[in-house]
């Protein structure tokens, strides 16, 4: 009962009642108007024009079809759905921040890197520098050598080595993630962020409004600027309606003096650590790299950070921010970010250049399987063809309803020979690509929708290297304790079970 009560009582819960009431008012003011004046078709033209707008964006097909849907049987109602959380427009004001977002890619180039992927043409191979020249073109995001990258394979080893480096700062922290949460993680973090302010160390920590509503106070940001930190709170949550729900910050990256970064699918959170346990064991991963790598990380921060932070904490030059140290050479890497601000699908691509240009194998974990038919297809076409697709997702769900659909896009891929895994533990949170030994990707992007579509999102393509191999082992390691579904024990669902997997599907892209 008092879990309950304290749930009820959660600024989630008090914010989404708000807007529910918001929007009941403004459902029933419209019907009102249209029975006063007569006006009862009014509804299905203004859905009709939404529809045709939608279909003049340049979405997934699946994508426009749900919200289409959705307006033609409600109209009014589909219409205020669409606005709050489907509706990608942006107000005058994030239109002008958005093209000063675009503009400092410009303005703070470090020129003393390389550039040109054919500098490193003749290491890479046809196929690599398709990508990289592709990933590079669309997110300024360079290759680099120069680089070390060690991995972890849970966020429990991560953890006691984030803690060391940061002890190590001198310069600048930098820290943006998606959820923080008070705990062993978080709190051993913040005690030693306020030590180094006292130190004079330019500390910045950046994390999204939506993903830690349910973890911090409303106006956190405000608690960590008494100790001397910058803080902000990504595109901040209102009880109001708000139809600018979407561009949520989903990246997770710590950078120390522009010479080292972690980055991963770990949040500050215990749970991401196993300190606590809420969906069985939790699988996650994560890596450091040292070197000239990371200023992509580094540069990606500040272009967001300029984006989002009041004046008093700008930044007037980049330059101050690249590294300082070189580490000795591991293969290459390419730490990339994708934005909704612009019409390209930057993460999708780069997976699906994996999928479509594998020769022997290409294995996937991914806490959330919802696919569109570009994707779809090119995993079972490249199972077709004779290449070892393989997927691992949870066993156990965090969301029961995106576990239905994870396992509702198991048809068509079993009936195509890819090959699926639940990992039996609990939690697989990991999200990472591998491909034929030879590149790597891994990253905060999932396999749905809104990481495609709506959220600020970040990898690392590795090209060659022993974290290559290190990946492999997790995999090989993980893939010991799954269980695999087959296409028997998928038919064996129950009706019911299918109906709603088919309900789940069509869906899918609003959730």
């Amino acid at each position: 009962m008092r879990k309950l009560l304290k749930f009820l009582a959660s600024r989630l819960v008090i914010t989404a009642l708000f807007v529910l009431v918001q929007m009941a008012f403004l459902f029933l003011t419209i019907r009102y108007v249209e029975n006063l004046f007569g006006l009862s078709i009014l509804g299905s033209v203004t859905g009709l024009v939404v529809c045709f707008t939608i279909l003049s964006h340049d979405d997934a097909p699946e994508y426009k079809l749900s919200w289409i849907l959705l307006i033609m049987f409600l109209p009014v109602f589909g219409i205020l759905m669409y606005l709050l959380f489907g509706n990608k427009k942006r107000s005058r004001r994030q239109k002008r921040r958005a093209e000063g977002y675009k503009d400092l890619m410009a303005a703070h180039s470090v020129d003393s890197f390389p550039k040109d992927i054919r500098q490193i043409g003749d290491v890479l191979n046809v196929d690599d520098v398709k990508l990289s020249r592709y990933v590079s073109g669309l997110s300024d995001s360079r290759v680099f050598g120069n680089t070390s990258a060690e991995y972890f394979p849970l966020g429990d080893e991560c953890f006691p080595h984030m803690i060391e480096e940061l002890e190590k700062a001198k310069s600048f922290i930098f820290m943006e993630y998606f959820i923080f949460q008070h705990g062993e993680f978080w709190d051993s973090i913040l005690e030693i962020l306020k030590k180094k302010v006292q130190e004079g160390v330019d500390v910045r920590v950046m994390y999204d409004d939506m993903g830690s509503i349910n973890t911090l106070p409303m106006g956190y940001y405000k608690e960590l600027r008494s100790y001397g930190i910058k803080a902000v709170a990504f595109n901040p949550v209102r009880a109001r309606l708000n139809f600018r729900l979407n561009y949520r910050d989903h990246r997770k990256v710590c950078i120390i003096d522009g010479n080292t970064a972690f980055s991963g699918g770990i949040n500050i959170a215990d749970e991401y650590i196993n300190r606590t346990e809420r969906f069985g064991h939790w699988k996650d991963n994560g890596f450091m790299i040292k070197g000239d790598g990371v200023w992509n990380y580094t540069f990606m921060f500040l272009q967001l950070w300029e984006f989002v932070a009041p004046k008093e904490f700008r930044t007037e030059s980049f330059v101050p921010y690249a590294p300082t140290v070189s580490a000795e050479q591991d293969g290459y890497i390419q730490s990339f970010g994708d934005s909704p601000l612009d019409e390209f699908n930057v993460a999708e691509n780069a997976y699906l250049h994996m999928i479509n240009n594998a020769k022997d194998y290409v294995w996937i974990s991914t806490p959330y399987l919802i696919l569109d038919s570009t994707m779809t297809n090119a995993l079972t076409l490249a199972a077709r063809a004779g290449v070892d697709v393989r997927i691992i997702t949870p066993a156990v769900p965090d969301k029961k309803l995106v576990f239905a659909l994870t396992r509702a896009n198991y048809a068509s891929l079993l009936a195509n020979g890819v090959k699926i895994y639940e990992y039996k533990p609990g939690f697989i949170h990991s999200k990472m690509f591998l491909s034929d030994d030879r590149n790597a990707i891994v990253g905060t992007i999932n396999m749905d929708y809104r990481s495609f579509f709506l959220h600020f999102e970040s990898g690392t393509i590795f090209y060659g290297g022993k974290i290559v191999s290190e990946v492999k082992k997790d995999f090989l390691e993980t893939g010991k304790v799954c269980r695999e579904v087959t296409q028997k024990d998928y038919e064996k669902r129950s009706r019911l079970q299918k109906l709603m997997g088919n309900i789940c599907k069509l869906v899918a892209p609003l959730l």
